[in-house]
């Protein structure tokens, strides 16, 4: 009979901190609506993904995407091939700030929400889809028309006001 009590405390245990993991998913679950509902957020990637070489690491690099309602405002570092054009100047990295254009919100079966618009910077299309999973976890590519495909990995925050000076 004693056998048979320590597997049933071993069993309830497990069954105790399952649920209470649980819970705190939720939270994120919610909290990661939230911004997104409000759109006012910013992404902040740890990785980038080129397409040819390996993944670099952004930790220590600036780079974001800052949503406010209805633009946006990022740079994200560039480390891939350009086709042609780019001028000589010393912006290197993928920069925009202005209005959503073609923005697309959506919802797939696993509840991860898709961001999709678009972007000019000079003489450059660029398309960018977001993936914002639930947990708050983001995968971010991008398409241009003058360089090569390029995606990013990072997480959804609030967004951070600048200090008044």
């Amino acid at each position: 009979m004693r056998r048979y009590s320590h597997y049933i405390i071993i069993i309830l245990s497990l069954i105790l901190f399952q649920n209470c993991g649980s819970s705190v998913d939720a939270a994120k679950v919610e909290k990661t609506n939230q911004l997104v509902e409000s759109r006012q957020f910013e992404i902040e990637h740890d990785w980038l993904n080129p397409m040819s070489g390996s993944r670099i690491n952004l930790i220590g690099n600036p780079n974001f995407i800052r949503f406010k309602k209805d633009s946006v405002n990022l740079f994200l570092p560039f480390f891939g091939e350009r086709f042609s054009g780019g001028g000589y100047n010393n912006e290197g990295g993928i920069i925009y700030n202005g209005p959503l254009k073609d923005l697309e919100i959506s919802r797939d079966n696993k509840n991860t929400q898709i961001i999709e618009f678009s972007a000019r910077q000079d003489s450059e299309d660029l398309d960018f889809t977001i993936n914002i999973y639930p947990e708050g976890t983001v995968n971010t590519r991008v398409n241009s028309s003058q360089r090569s495909f390029i995606s990013y990995q990072g997480k959804i925050g609030k967004l951070k006001e600048k200090a008044k000076e």
